[in-house]
């Protein structure tokens, strides 16, 4: 830049130079006076000498204003010169910018925080094998914990099958069902509910085939009693992706998706988190209390019960009166319990209930 005005300013004297030797030329010729020609030469000269003298300076001091004005809007915020004019005026610009980024980027999933909170929520534990290896009893749980399960339903959620339930998650006769059974043919695709990271992929004589898929949000969802698992333990899965084949597999009666939601490897109602008829979760934000587990005082007091019960192996020739006798009871009483009738005909080797 500097050399371009230094060579513009030395143009225009050339052309000024050259004018003016012309004219004392002529001056000469016409008054037959060589030695004032040669005066008036010198004098251009020297004049010419002294401009471009004080104009150079000039010239290189624009250069230079110019090269920090480029070099300064080249350069990221923070090498910003301290002695740039606009700089109050340059950081505001900057500063509303990135409060437009951040609100635009605002309430995004955080993958890595969820990780954190995550590894955080189970201590580290991370076991390929074992349904629960967590030793958590959180039937002591006093305070309550707040999930936040999705950031977009309609991309963080998918519906683990399509089937309708069969069975409920709760008692049934004097078992409990830890889960909800949905229906399904052998060779329906089965689904992970949310994004996560399939921490077991096995076979158990209870479940059949099934996967255990740890979430960002800090649930686990069990999938059993699959024909053909599709995934393996350490895979990253999204919303979605299918996990594997339903089946009949394990302690099974018929083709169905046995689909259970845990926290800390206790199970939770699915219902509280999923709303089966709508095909979507059913809610946001999840809160997890002490009474999520009241169910497991009454699963706790049943098994006690069931415990005391006694009973008494029909031998031949046993009648309803002797076993009554036997057992300090009576007919009425066994009858009861047992859900039968005076006349029911007792088979030999069957168990009947005493107390």
């Amino acid at each position: 830049m500097a050399s371009g005005v230094y060579l513009r300013f030395v143009d225009n004297f050339e052309v000024f130079n050259l004018s003016a030797e012309l004219a004392a030329i002529n001056f000469a010729a016409r008054y037959k006076n060589s030695g004032f020609a040669v005066l008036i030469h010198c004098m251009i000269q020297i004049r010419t000498l002294l401009l471009l003298l004080l104009l150079f300076p000039l010239a290189a001091s624009v250069q230079a204003g110019q090269h920090c004005k480029d070099t300064l809007l080249t350069l990221p915020p923070d090498t910003i010169p301290p002695d740039f004019h606009d700089i109050e005026e340059f950081l505001e610009e900057e500063d509303s910018a990135a409060v437009e980024e951040a609100e635009a980027f605002e309430g995004i999933w955080d993958e890595d925080v969820c990780a954190l909170i995550n590894c955080d929520l189970y201590n580290a534990v991370w076991d390929t094998t074992r349904i629960n290896p967590y030793g958590i009893n959180l039937k002591e749980k006093k305070d309550s914990t707040f999930l936040t399960l999705f950031h977009d339903v309609s991309c963080d959620y998918a519906h683990p099958t399509c089937g309708e339930i069969t069975s409920e998650f709760g008692f049934r006769r004097t078992r409990y069902h830890y889960g909800i059974d949905l229906n399904l043919e052998t060779g329906d695709e089965v689904f992970s509910v949310f994004e996560g990271t399939v921490r077991v992929a096995r076979f158990s004589p209870t479940y059949g085939y099934y996967v255990i898929i740890r979430h960002l949000n800090g649930l686990e969802t069990l999938y059993a009693h699959l024909s053909q698992i599709d995934v393996v333990a350490g895979k990253y899965i999204q919303a979605g992706d299918r996990v594997g084949l339903g089946g009949n597999t394990g302690r099974s009666r018929g083709s169905h998706l046995h689909f259970e939601v845990r926290f800390l490897g206790q199970q939770i109602n699915p219902r509280d988190v999923i709303s089966f008829e709508n095909f979507t979760c059913s809610t946001k934000e999840l809160c997890i209390s002490p009474s999520n587990f009241d169910y497991l005082r009454k699963v706790e007091k049943q098994k006690a019960q069931v415990a005391a019960r006694k009973y008494y192996k029909i031998r031949k020739g046993d009648t309803l009166s002797k076993i009554a006798r036997k057992n300090r009871t009576t007919v009425a009483k066994l009858c009861k319990i047992n859900k039968i009738i005076k006349k029911t005909k007792l088979r030999p080797g069957k168990k009947l209930r005493v107390a």
